[in-house]
């Protein structure tokens, strides 16, 4: 499967149907909405010199995963005699939008990347050289600055977190050197991750996507921005209906940040989390599986106090969280310093709290266990053997019978059991004592806070296993 990103997107075209009867909803009249949304769209050229390979063929590094507009060097100049061939550049062209009638631009990171000049142009056939105020390599994101010497025309961004499977949309762009292309279609998909970054939430549409859109806005049917045209699947390296959005909701968050200090901080919540299984709901009487189970919470994070193992976040500012990765997502959306509220199960009821996302610290590594040497407690209700003295917080796992229940749940040698349901373990006769009750109940399952890196979240740390105990 081949994904490339453009610095030229495209739009695509609709079908609309009709039957005898009663019509169904016809798509939206666009014409007057593109005519109003035009101006505000530029074409992006970004000059980037290239080193001569002196065979005036392709060095191979351009394979079109990044796109240039097809503008690529055309070969070497006559050397004869002593007149030398001019430096070669190659232009890469993209697309772009005002989000500020003071100049200021949204384009992709790729459109621009690597240039010593950028120029941009717009519907009128002004051009103007634009500076790079800021960029986000990960996110994929730039923001330019232009002075025009009089207000410019800008659109508004929209909600991206409200758009449903279907939605219209309305895409406008620079198709291979093509100003002002326009072309719709429906939202195909939300949530995408196409294996670019761990960042990865892109809206999917059918409207025609093309090299040279990258960077262009994707519009909902009110006119507003709700994403950012910035890659296609296609075998051919044209569009085949298939291509991919950054949603509003991470855009606007991050040009802002990058509008007015030129730098991005992403928010963190100082949590690990994991998947709500099956066997969790049943245990933690959940409605469902959807949401993010917290497994560690960091000390002196914006979560200390706040949240707790067992949680389970459903939403965060309004958003719903359905797994671990989304609550990544949402949290790296707020810019570190705002309060985002939360909505959580927490010991059979929905709770409410409020965290202040920060920014992550800088030396944030998984944490080891250390084996160490000591005399070991087995445990045959669940198939393992534990430090009987450790200095761990909790009971350190010695060794696992392969065969038994907590291997099959995924308990290794090394990993030290913090709890046990809501039963804190902070030695071996802890955790021995609270199995021993679980024996003895007709459920016989224990839910074991386990350490390890085996989490998903912005901070590696223990996951919550369900373990069946003999």
């Amino acid at each position: 499967m081949k994904f490339l990103l453009l610095p030229l997107l495209g739009l695509g075209g609709f079908a609309a149907a009709s039957t005898a009867r009663a019509a169904p909803p016809m798509p939206p009249a666009f014409a007057d909405l593109a005519a109003k949304l035009l101006p505000s769209v530029v074409s992006v050229a970004s000059t980037d010199p290239v080193t001569d390979n002196g065979d005036g063929q392709d060095d191979g590094d351009n394979d079109g995963s990044k796109a240039t507009g097809g503008l690529k060097p055309t070969g070497a100049a006559d050397t004869s005699g002593s007149v030398l061939p001019p430096p070669k550049a190659e232009e890469a062209l993209g697309a772009g939008f005002v989000i500020d009638p003071a100049g200021y631009i949204v384009t992709n990171n790729h459109v621009i990347d690597g240039a010593t000049s950028v120029t941009v142009t717009f519907q009128d056939g002004t051009i103007l050289p634009a500076q790079v105020v800021g960029r986000d390599r990960r996110g994929d994101l730039a923001v330019l600055k232009v002075d025009a010497g009089h207000p410019l025309p800008a659109v508004q961004f929209g909600d991206s977190t409200k758009l449903r499977v279907g939605d219209w949309v309305l895409a406008i762009g620079n198709p291979y050197g093509l100003a002002g292309s326009t072309s719709a279609g429906i939202v195909s998909a939300l949530h995408r991750n196409i294996g670019e970054d761990k960042y990865d939430d892109f809206i999917q549409t059918d409207a025609t996507i093309n090299r040279g859109n990258s960077g262009g806005p994707l519009f909902d049917v009110t006119g507003h921005v709700i994403g950012v045209d910035s890659a296609i699947y296609s075998p051919s390296g044209g569009s085949v209906g298939i291509g991919f959005a950054i949603p509003s909701a991470m855009v606007q968050p991050i040009t802002e940040s990058l509008k007015t200090t030129g730098d991005i901080k992403r928010g963190w919540l100082g949590v690990s989390s994991q998947d709500v299984t099956p066997e969790i709901q049943k245990l933690l009487a959940l409605p469902d599986t959807s949401g993010a189970l917290i497994g560690g919470v960091a000390k002196n994070g914006p979560a200390a106090g706040v949240l707790k193992p067992g949680d389970v976040l459903v939403a965060l500012n309004g958003v719903p969280i359905t797994d671990p990765r989304s609550l990544f997502i949402r949290t790296a959306e707020i810019p570190a310093g705002q309060t985002a509220n939360a909505v959580l199960w927490r010991d059979g009821s929905k709770q409410t709290a409020s965290l202040t996302v920060q920014v992550p610290p800088p030396d944030q590594k998984p944490q080891t266990v250390q084996p160490v040497a000591a005399a070991n407690m087995q445990i045959g209700a669940v198939g393992i053997a534990v430090s009987a003295t450790s200095d761990q917080d909790g009971a350190q796992v010695l060794s696992v019978d392969q065969n038994g229940p907590a291997a099959k749940a995924g308990v290794v040698a090394d990993d030290v059991i913090q709890a046990v349901g809501a039963q804190t373990v902070t030695s071996a006769d802890d955790l021995r004592d609270s199995l021993k009750t679980i024996s003895g109940s007709p459920q016989k399952v224990a839910t074991l806070l386990v350490s390890g890196d085996d989490s998903t979240g912005d901070d590696p740390g223990p996951r919550w296993l369900a373990v069946a105990v003999k």
